[in-house]
């Protein structure tokens, strides 16, 4: 009589067993895990991608152990971090973020994206010669500043007033530094992001028959997170080598946004300042259409719906 199998200890023995990689997979890192960086993971995983994940809080290292197979505490402004597990992968998102804060510092941007980016350069040094790779770097069209709401395109000047900007745009400079006939650098430029957790039609919707404390009239720029993650595959999938914005088909100011939202909603109109603040401001239309003209496709290609 054949005997019934231990369920628990086999479970047990393929659980220690090395994780099966589909035929298409690739070695891939995941710099920064944060709401961006997560859902890039769920999807990665899907497709059959060995995956290494960074997060800065050891405490979420469990949490991240369901989406990657390496997850690592690695904090980019700490200098005695090593990134040398990224020396031979296939490909690299860079997903840095400063941690959350109520106010910007930028000593934190710039141990963040500055620090970080600089032991991957060192590390991605040491890299066999002509081995490939596919690096993704999320920056912000945050570098165009105020352009008085004018159409903005790649090529158009970025901020170096703002320290912040400045920081962004060193940043990208970077990464465009690895570049080579072997090295594909891509660099998305995304707008305000939304999504799940993040709703901001109903932040806008909130300030109904208030007084925002902002110039209106400033045109942002938004992206949905799943467009995000879409935008991060076409640029694996097509091997994009340069820069492109990441926004989506929203061109109105905020006075326009917040004001469509609410007569939709059937609420009163939000009053808004008419004067910048001290804040940090980005002011253009950010054209979408260098990415769009490669055949890229928006699932949420409107915050209006």
């Amino acid at each position: 009589m054949t005997s019934t199998p231990d369920l628990a200890s086999l479970y047990q023995r393929l659980s220690l067993q090395e994780r099966p990689i589909l035929p298409s997979g690739e070695r891939r890192a995941i710099l920064g895990c944060g709401y961006v960086g997560e859902a890039v993971a769920k999807s990665w995983k899907q497709q059959g991608h060995a995956l290494w994940g960074t997060t800065t809080r050891r405490e979420r290292l469990v949490e991240l152990a369901g989406l990657v197979e390496n997850p690592l505490v690695i904090d980019s402004t700490d200098p005695f971090s090593s990134l040398d597990f990224a020396a031979d992968l296939e490909g690299i998102l860079v997903s840095f973020a400063p941690s959350k804060s109520s106010s910007v510092e930028l000593s934190q941007y710039e141990q963040t994206f500055l620090g970080g980016l600089q032991r991957l350069i060192e590390t991605l040094s040491r890299r066999p010669v002509g081995s490939p790779l596919q690096l993704v770097h999320l920056s912000s069209c945050g570098v165009y500043g105020n352009r008085q709401g004018a159409l903005t395109s790649e090529g158009d000047p970025t901020d170096s007033n703002h320290p912040v900007n400045s920081v962004l745009v060193r940043a990208e400079q970077m990464v465009a530094s690895v570049r080579s006939e072997s090295i594909k650098v891509c660099v998305l430029r995304l707008g305000g992001i939304y999504g799940p957790g993040r709703d901001i039609p109903g932040m806008l919707l909130s300030a109904a028959g208030g007084l925002v404390q902002r110039n209106g009239l400033n045109v942002p720029c938004w992206i949905h997170r799943d467009d995000i993650v879409r935008g991060i595959n076409f640029a694996f999938d097509q091997g994009l080598d340069d820069t492109y914005n990441l926004v989506n088909d929203t061109q109105c100011n905020g006075q326009e946004l917040t004001d469509r939202l609410c007569e939709r909603a059937g609420l009163p109109l939000a009053k808004w300042l008419t004067r910048d603040t001290s804040d940090r401001i980005l002011n253009a239309r950010v054209s979408n259409a260098k990415l769009k003209q490669l055949g890229f496709s928006f699932a949420h290609p409107c915050m209006l719906g």
